[in-house]
Parts: C-alpha cells; structure tokens; sequence
C-alpha cells in the first residue's frame, strides 16, 4: 500500500483535471439515492460529483484530513486503507463503487484485492468507475520504452507515488477476470508533453484504448 497524502481541491483547478472530471461527470448514472462508495476520496470532489448524481456516498481515505474535508461536506467518511474497507463492507451493500486515480498507486496483488473486493461491495447490477493513467498512451509508451526498458528508470507518470501504470488492455482482462462487465472505456487524450492524438476524447475501439487517461464504467452481472 501506499503512504497517503493530504489532496486540496485546488489539484482539481488545472486544466487537465477539470477536462478529466468533466468526462468522469457523463459517466456517472443516476444514482435515485441509492449506496456509493468512494475508495480514495481524496478531497471529496469525486463524492461530490456523485452526490450531485443522487447518490448517498461513503467515503474512504487513509490520510485523516482528507477524511476530515469529506466529513465537513457532509459525507459519511472512514479512515483507512482501501482494502481492508472493501472487505469490511457486508457483500451486495452499493449500487456503485468509485476507484479513480487509485489503481496505480497499488502493487499488483493489492489492485487484484481491490477489484474482486469491490465486486463482492457491489450489489448485482452494481457498477463501478474507474480511472487511471494509461501505459498504452503515446506518453505512456514513450516512457515505458525509453525510461523503464532504455534506462532502467521505472515510469510513473510525474507522481513518485505511482506504484505501477497499467495498459488499458491489462485493466480490461483484470476486470473481466474479477467479473466486472465493461459498459463503456472512454480515453482521454492529454498532450502536455507534445506526444497525443489530435484529438481529446475518444468512445470507440481501438481510438479509445491509447488515451493518457483511461475511465471505464463497469457493471457487475444481475
């Protein structure tokens, strides 16, 4: 596990956040007051926008003020490590689990942990989103090749808490092997650096599997 930090809601005013929780925004379905669980709340902006969604939000985070400024927007919010809150949760208890920008700041063992507890968090019909960088971006590729494979240098998308960045093809199998159905991959296409497609937002194959970012909306079978 990684060693949480404290998230301000300003990291959400630079252009490239706003664009991505503008995209995660169209991906959140109707919630009608049922039961969402927000795995690494960070500032809460995530259960915010869910709230705004209609639905009634549980907020977990390992840095206690994190969990303090979820507490202060009114949310019910929990202290600790997102797997031991997965497994704490009786089974079939959400209508939709939230894990965006979390995976990659997992080992390998802890993200598989986390998609199957998730899957038993969430009741049948239950979704959940995700979000995370994307090795198989331009950017991801060019930093995988040159730094981790040329130089030795493990790549983690300008944040030394990353643990590991994913394709999005091994996030595909990891859900379907922990039993999620996809119900929609949207890439998100940053080119801060100069390497990207001409283009911002992708929903279809393959366009929509190279993006920077990577968000997917899951379901979990009736």
């Amino acid at each position: 596990m990684h060693e949480s930090e404290p998230v301000l809601d300003t990291k959400y005013e630079i252009p490239y956040e706003q664009r991505r929780l503008a995209i995660l925004q169209k991906l959140i379905p109707k919630g009608d007051g049922d039961k969402a669980l927000d795995l690494g709340c960070g500032s809460g902006v995530i259960s915010e926008m869910l709230r705004n969604h209609s639905w009634s939000v549980t907020a977990v985070d390992l840095h206690p003020g994190n969990v303090a400024r979820a507490k202060e927007k009114g949310f019910l919010a929990i202290e600790g490590d997102v797997i031991s809150a997965v497994r704490s949760f009786a089974d079939a208890q959400f209508g939709l689990v939230c894990a965006t920008e979390l995976i990659e700041h997992l080992d390998e063992e802890y993200r598989r942990e986390l998609l199957s507890g998730a899957i038993k968090a969430a009741r049948p019909g239950g979704y959940l989103l995700l979000s995370t960088p994307n090795r198989m971006s331009p950017v991801g590729l060019v930093g995988y090749y040159y730094l981790e494979l040329m130089r030795g240098v493990r790549f983690k998308a300008w944040d030394d808490t990353h643990k590991r960045i994913y394709s999005s093809f091994e996030i595909h199998t990891a859900l379907k092997r922990a039993g999620w159905h996809i119900v929609k991959t949207v890439g998100y296409h940053y080119g801060s650096s100069g390497f990207s497609l001409p283009i911002e937002v992708s929903y279809r194959f393959p366009i929509n599997r190279f993006g920077f970012n990577t968000m997917m909306l899951c379901r979990r079978a009736d």
